[in-house]
């Protein structure tokens, strides 16, 4: 004999007046408990203190009555294998936190989860016309508008919540280095934006999904004009109509998101780079000196160094070139083919001040650097042009700028003439 079970106690519905009427009445109580499960579950005696809190006019009989009419509406739900905690009711809390204007950012992935779930109706819709079954036919029309509808309402979250994630970033503490602030725009770039940028291009799954259901839907228009209705063309019109609007919101969302991280990124990359670049310059110069620093990342300033800094923009170009800066390889004279008639280049700062004392007074230095190394690099020379002219045993005058003509540029400058320090 066939056994027959029989609940006792059937399930009933909770009643949505009732529900919609404790939020209502309790919401200055709920509000701040939103906050507070954000971060995670609380226990009773948690919740008896923060209602304590709210309430000071209310005996603990009052407290232990509005949280059993919460666990009766399942506002508040126990925690799994902790009857002792509770959360907020996950519908509870998504709809508390439409209201409070609060936006989470979502998984790339939970839309490519959509598009293969419209494909798969896209394929019922097929086959329930290939069968001429009317009414499985507008139920599935009416799930495929349902997910759709779906799509909209996420991806209309998620830009909500990219504005908020640009808007902390701008706003937060700036005492806090720059990756720190930054650190949830660049995770938002490379755990969403960039998902949905190889998502959303002209080859990937969402455009080939939507023109997959849109073919569908199409030819069943134009199947039902020549063998007869099954459902109304509105319903086919309007489900059409949404995932054309589906596919430009796609479109837009991802230009807007582009549009508020990009520049946030790119700063945060860009100090990163400079942040590298300053630490190998320094870490360069405690070990060897300042002459330790590349002389091929130094910009040619037309002003000489003794007077001039330059401005934030060059010292950032500079030191974001010291970060990418690779030393060119050495190349070592061949055996065998020494010069014995070439003149010696100096090798050190003591040689070449010898050498300019005993050629003073010079009328321009810059010219005598010159004809004292004709094949001299430019960096070279105005390296010892910068370090003679600020010397402290000579006395100098500044001369006109002209251009001066080395091996390898045209310079424009200031020189010096260069007499012996009386004073020194």
């Amino acid at each position: 004999m066939p056994i027959i079970l029989q609940l006792t106690e059937p399930i009933q519905m909770i009643e949505p007046k009732r529900v919609l009427r404790a939020l209502a009445e309790h919401w200055t109580l709920l509000e701040p408990l939103c906050e507070r499960f954000d971060a995670g579950t609380l226990s009773l005696v948690e919740l008896r203190h923060q209602l304590a809190a709210q309430l000071p006019d209310g005996t603990p009989t009052d407290i232990t009555a509005l949280l059993d009419q919460w666990i009766r509406l399942d506002i508040l739900v126990p925690v799994a294998k902790s009857p002792n905690r509770f959360e907020l009711n996950a519908q509870i809390h998504d709809f508390l936190a439409y209201l409070r204007r609060e936006h989470r950012l979502g998984l790339c992935l939970e839309i490519e989860a959509y598009l293969r779930h419209l494909e798969r109706l896209a394929g019922h819709i097929q086959d329930a016309f290939e069968i001429r079954d009317g009414q499985d036919l507008a139920r599935q029309l009416r799930l495929l508008d349902m997910r759709v509808r779906d799509v909209l309402k996420k991806l209309a979250n998620d830009e909500q919540a990219l504005i908020g994630v640009a808007d902390r970033a701008k706003t937060s503490d700036r005492q806090i280095p720059l990756r720190q602030r930054y650190a949830e725009v660049l995770a938002t770039w490379d755990e969403y934006v960039e998902p949905m940028i190889q998502l959303v291009a002209a080859d990937g799954a969402f455009e080939q999904g939507v023109y997959r259901v849109e073919q569908v839907l199409m030819k069943l228009l134009g199947e039902q004009q020549r063998l007869g209705q099954l459902v109304d063309d509105d319903l086919l019109l309007r489900t059409h109509a949404r995932i054309l609007e589906m596919q430009s919101t796609a479109q837009l969302t991802l230009r807007h998101a582009r549009e508020l991280l990009l520049p946030l990124r790119e700063e945060a990359r860009r100090h990163n780079a400079v942040t590298r670049g300053a630490a190998l310059a320094l870490s360069a110069i405690r070990k060897k000196g300042l002459d330790a620093v590349p002389q091929a990342s130094l910009p040619l300033f037309t002003r000489p160094q003794s007077t001039f800094l330059g401005s934030a923009s060059q010292v950032e170009a500079y030191v974001y070139a010291l970060a990418r800066f690779e030393p060119k390889p050495a190349q070592f004279p061949r055996a065998g083919k020494r010069k014995t008639d070439a003149t010696r280049s100096p090798l050190t700062a003591r040689e070449m001040l010898t050498r300019c004392e005993e050629a003073l007074p010079l009328p321009d230095l810059m010219q005598w650097l010159l004809e004292q190394e004709p094949e001299g690099a430019t960096d070279e020379l105005l390296y010892w042009f910068s370090r003679l002219s600020r010397d402290s045993r000579f006395q100098r005058d500044r001369l006109e700028r002209r251009e001066y003509l080395t091996r390898e540029h045209q310079v424009s400058l200031s020189s010096f003439a260069l007499l012996v320090n009386t004073n020194g």
